[in-house]
């Protein structure tokens, strides 16, 4: 029997194989093909979305999905067809509403030995382009805080205006999208992904004393690890201790001074053990009596609501709700099988919503409850806020939630996250059955506060602090600069017991 156990183990090792080289990312899919997924991507949109046309308008909407139907005449890859919904996805203006990548196409992404890397890193502001970092360390001309005036021979205003219109933003927002431009290398990687690259790519910039120059950049490509295998195994031994990897995404410094605190706060997801790391934090903060804590949410995302809200225990002065309204349009169906985990989130929305005279399932728990501050360990302090086009989803809900109490200062750049709500609670995944596309489905919409205008702007801090060309190049942490000056100069003495 042993030759019959061999048989098979050879079997299932050269299926794996077989599985591996048989995807080929170049492969094209026929216009029938497209066509079926695209007219499925858009009946699930139009059926469950709770925010289509909240920001634009059906005739606009119906505008775009038509314009993305012309181009499916012709074969096109995987790539080439996620071009086409991140373009449609992007007016829907819903910044939890966006095109992943096939499974397959990202395993495939995964197991590459070395992917071509565009070589600069770069902060964009109001059409403003700075180099931030060249991976290209011996070129000393395009160096940090470099001013860009042109890529690929287009003026800097008409590339970002086009690749704006790939990013998904509540609103549309600028900043946010903006922000995105602005992390690590996605501004090049999303230009070669929309233009591909020409092979010397044109960059025209001025230098720090305002001097013309010019460079023909090429992809960075990293060397190959030629011991794959010992490199894996020394990862895994070298992987960090979890509490570091914690401290990294949320951490309490106290100040030599012992004036101020700094929280580092980069994300409210379920897996950072946030219930007890705000415990132990803000008992360390009444016990040292710190009379000046600094939040910093630049780096955050989002996450759990049911964390976010606990932050804001700690913080609030008063009473506070989630949301005016929160509702789903409709609490089934016609594509479930496409939906990941649909059964369970009919069920979920069956024993959590409400039909109302409006038609629309609402979360009425949400809409009603008032959340109460802590009285344990509950600060008492100068709270300041850093934000910026980072600061999204739930954390968007914080900021709007503290901004309007005395002891809180909102500072930095407004929120990435809209200001008058979002689309979001429940976001599953639907898979398109013949290019395994997958795209992100928010269930809910959510109005923070119906009394602010609706107009896709971010939360707007009390104190601006943008960037500058001179910081930038100095590597200045211009945020933290105005916190610590506010705090020489403001003093709440007395404030513990």
């Amino acid at each position: 029997m042993k030759w019959w156990i061999g048989l098979f183990i050879g079997i299932i090792l050269y299926s794996c194989k077989a599985g591996r080289e048989a995807f080929n990312p170049d492969k094209k899919f026929g216009p029938q093909q497209l066509q079926s997924d695209y007219r499925l991507f858009r009946k699930i949109l139009e059926e469950r979305h709770p925010s289509l046309y909240w920001y634009t308008a059906k005739p606009a909407m119906d505008s775009a999905f038509e314009a993305g139907a012309l181009q499916l005449k012709d074969s096109l890859t995987e790539q080439g067809f996620r071009r086409v919904l991140t373009k449609v996805i992007a007016t829907v203006r819903c910044g939890h509403t966006s095109v992943r990548a096939s499974r397959n196409y990202t395993k495939y992404m995964d197991t590459l030995k070395t992917k071509p890397l565009f070589p600069l890193y770069i902060k964009t502001w109001n059409d403003t382009v700075v180099v931030a970092y060249n991976i290209f360390k011996n070129d000393s001309s395009l160096v940090r805080g470099a001013l860009i005036d042109s890529i690929g021979c287009k003026p800097v205003k008409a590339v970002l205006d086009s690749l704006r219109g790939y990013i998904p933003a509540d609103g549309g927002n600028r900043i946010a999208q903006d922000q995105r431009l602005s992390t690590g290398t996605y501004l090049g990687a999303l230009y070669t992904w929309v233009n591909g690259w020409p092979g010397d790519l044109d960059i025209r910039f001025r230098d720090s004393t305002g001097r013309p120059g010019k460079r023909l950049i090429r992809p960075y490509k990293p060397p190959v690890d030629t011991s794959r295998k010992q490199t894996a195994l020394s990862k895994r031994k070298q992987k960090e201790p979890r509490r570091k990897r914690l401290q990294e995404e949320r951490s309490l410094q106290i100040d030599s001074s012992g004036r101020f605190a700094v929280m580092e706060l980069n994300s409210f997801s379920e897996k950072l053990e946030l219930r007890s790391f705000f415990r132990h934090s803000f008992r360390k903060l009444r016990r040292q009596k710190i009379e000046n804590l600094v939040v910093g949410l630049r780096s955050n995302g989002g996450g759990r609501v049911s964390n976010s809200n606990l932050f804001m225990k700690y913080l609030s002065n008063r009473p506070f709700k989630l949301a005016d309204s929160l509702f789903a349009v409709t609490r089934s169906s016609a594509y479930s099988r496409f939906i990941r985990n649909d059964w369970a989130l009919k069920w979920f929305m069956r024993f959590t919503t409400h039909k109302k005279a409006d038609g629309r399932f609402h979360f009425t728990w949400y809409e009603k409850h008032y959340f109460r501050p802590k009285k344990k360990n509950h600060y008492e302090g100068t709270v300041y806020l850093l934000s910026g086009g980072n600061s999204f989803s739930a954390t968007s809900l914080v900021v709007g939630g503290l901004r309007s109490q005395e002891h809180i200062i909102v500072l930095g750049e407004p929120t990435g996250g809209g200001a008058y709500g979002n689309s979001a609670l429940l976001i599953p995944d639907v898979t398109l059955p013949a290019t395994q596309i997958r795209f992100r489905l928010p269930l809910f919409r959510l109005v923070t506060d119906k009394s602010i205008p609706k107009d896709g702007r971010g939360v707007q801090p009390e104190i601006r602090v943008l960037p500058t060309v001179e910081a930038i190049r100095q590597g200045r942490d211009y945020k933290m600069e105005k916190v610590k000056d506010l705090i020489r100069i403001n003093s709440r003495p007395g404030l513990w017991k």
